[in-house]
């Protein structure tokens, strides 16, 4: 498979190295923030898909951090070791307000915590904190959407010269890599912009830059579409339903 930093300049035409523009740390950098517009897009349109994004950070203590990624789901051991295959030992937790935190570890309460109905709340900074509070034998497992992108080979920070994504799905590389190639031809227009005239050239990258973001914005708007079109049917059956029968009306 062919790194990133050769699919884009293939998309381009443009060569990339250490000093030119973009920089090959440009690059890097367009790509993280592909995944990143690529995983936001996806999930206003499907949300249902966040599991395909999933990250899992494990604790055996309160304040688990994951910045400012959406939480999937929250889980706590139950008084024993869970194992990574998701055996019953583990109980998925509830969330709750912050303004009951003080209610879950007040056993006269009705909404005291316990193993079997554990529950968590966001703290500031969107920390995790779970009740019953973790320990040995009760840690916590936090599934989240990733929102730093890494390699899958050595799960490294991801750069140009990777060759895949991890936490990501396979079939939507190829957007994060369009989009990279999108500001890598963005940036090499604004430099001929700047440094040269050269007007043959750049309407040969306006030309390409228009191209790769229509194809990158069609792409979102048929996803769309076709989760419309899916759910129509449904949506139908459901005003069926809801709708009275005017014959036993009439009768009665």
């Amino acid at each position: 498979m062919a790194t990133f930093k050769a699919q884009v300049e293939a998309m381009t035409s443009i060569s990339i190295g250490a000093a030119t523009t973009p920089t090959e740390d440009e690059l890097s950098q367009f790509l993280k923030d592909g995944v990143i517009d690529v995983t936001n897009k996806w999930l206003v349109v499907k949300p249902a898909d966040a599991d395909k994004f999933q990250r899992t950070t494990t604790s055996d203590s309160q304040g688990v951090g994951v910045g400012g990624s959406q939480i999937i789901s929250v889980m706590r051991e139950a008084n024993a070791d869970g194992s990574s295959d998701g055996s019953t030992v583990w109980r998925i937790c509830r969330k709750i307000p912050i303004a009951l935190q003080s209610r879950v570890v007040d056993s006269s309460s009705l909404y005291f915590a316990t193993i079997y109905n554990p529950v968590y709340v966001i703290e500031n900074n969107n920390t995790i904190n779970v009740y019953p509070t973790p320990s040995s034998n009760n840690g916590i497992k936090v599934f989240y959407v990733n929102d730093e992108p890494r390699d899958i080979t050595n799960n490294a920070a991801l750069v140009h010269s990777h060759e895949n994504i991890k936490y990501f799905p396979n079939h939507l590389v190829h957007l994060a890599v369009k989009y990279a190639a999108i500001k890598t031809t963005e940036a090499k227009i604004s430099s001929y912009t700047i440094d040269e005239e050269d007007s043959e050239l750049v309407t040969s990258y306006a030309n390409t830059f228009r191209a790769l973001k229509t194809e990158y914005d069609q792409t979102f708007g048929m996803v769309a579409k076709s989760v419309m079109e899916a759910q129509q049917p449904q949506q139908a059956q459901e005003q069926r339903g809801q709708m009275p029968n005017k014959r036993a009306e009439t009768q009665e």
